[in-house]
């Protein structure tokens, strides 16, 4: 059976007739929500239902610009505000998100002075830090490693599994490490006089984490903190095109699995047990039902994930990357097994 960065290969290629011998919970007909998330009705899970009437106007849509006029006004008041060599600092996650971000930035706003920033919490696959080195060079902006903290990290990232107590691991322990790595980019911001920081992250996550509706996540200190995908609303398969074709990253290496961090599927293993679906769902979801994200492709990783995790090869895998924290299943499960 393959590790979780090797699924979307099987998703492709074999769960589609091995899914039709084998027992997986229900999921929504419309996006791919688990009936152990939301009780479906007549196929469809509750946010689904709402929408059955008044599909977004945005479905489908590759790219929809939301705000463009604010932000770009934003964007050019930054140029040469910085303190010295650098006006903006752009986290670099080594994902096709991030380099997607740092592609547009620079076309589009070429006299913004940009430093990227990779923070490397301990458990970035060697394939993130690969392709952020790899997109700074051949976009041709500097970039900044800082590794100092990994053992911050750890212990974060230790007591967030400990916390969970039935919880899901997208609110708790993907929180805990994004906002270690943001408050890190805002203080090496600060540090350097470097008055805005740049993020990744989709205006999805930013309703499902911050609460926030729009590009900006207000923070205390003087550095303020942009999201571009919030404005430039892109479909995923078209993120992962444009990437491939402009050569941003190394080929086969733009899957979000295969760069994510080595925690991951310690985190998707844990949600199963404790709630019976990933936690990550509701946000892919969401990008399902806007029309910004292939939903066969998720609807058969999150189903491969439930099976593989009661079948033991992802609870080996799991266990493996859990042992890295010095934690087992069995302490941070509250489900007995």
């Amino acid at each position: 059976m393959p590790k979780l960065s090797g699924l979307e290969a099987y998703a492709r290629y074999v769960w589609p007739t091995q899914r039709l011998f084998v027992n997986v919970s229900k999921r929504c007909r419309r996006c791919i929500l688990s009936e152990k998330y939301s009780p479906l009705e007549d196929g469809l899970c509750e946010a689904c239902r709402k929408a059955k009437d008044q599909r977004p106007a945005i479905v489908q849509a590759e790219e929809t610009v939301v705000g463009f006029d604010a932000f770009s006004r934003e964007m050019l008041s930054f140029c040469s505000r910085g303190r010295d060599r650098y006006d903006a600092l752009l986290l670099l996650s080594g994902g096709k998100d991030s380099a997607f971000v740092l592609h547009k930035m620079r076309s589009m706003y070429p006299d913004l002075r940009l430093l990227c920033l990779t923070v490397d919490n301990g458990f970035m696959s060697p394939l993130a830090l690969e392709n952020a080195a790899y997109t700074a060079a051949k976009i041709g902006t500097d970039l900044l490693t800082l590794r100092s903290r990994a053992g911050e990290f750890a212990k974060v990232l230790r007591e967030a599994f400990l916390s969970l107590r039935g919880r899901g691991s997208y609110s708790v322990v993907d929180y805990a490490d994004g906002s270690l790595i943001y408050q890190v980019g805002r203080e090496t911001a600060q540090d350097m006089g470097i008055p805005l920081m740049i993020g990744g992250l989709s205006w999805v996550q930013l309703e499902h984490i911050a609460g926030v509706n729009g590009f900006e996540v207000p923070n205390e200190g003087p550095v303020r903190t942009f999201f571009p995908l919030a404005v430039w609303r892109a479909n995923e398969q078209a993120i992962r095109s444009a990437v491939k074709e402009l050569g941003l990253i190394k080929p086969g290496n733009e899957s979000p699995l295969a760069t994510n961090s080595s925690l991951l599927t310690a985190m998707a293993v844990v949600d199963v047990l404790n709630l019976g679906y990933c936690s990550f769902e509701p946000e892919f979801a969401q990008l399902v039902r806007e029309g910004k994200t292939n939903r066969r492709l998720w609807l058969y990783l999150f189903e491969i994930i439930e099976y593989l995790t009661h079948t033991g090869p992802l609870k080996e895998e799991a266990s493996q990357a859990l042992s890295t924290l010095d934690l087992t299943l069995d302490e941070v499960v509250s489900v007995p097994q």
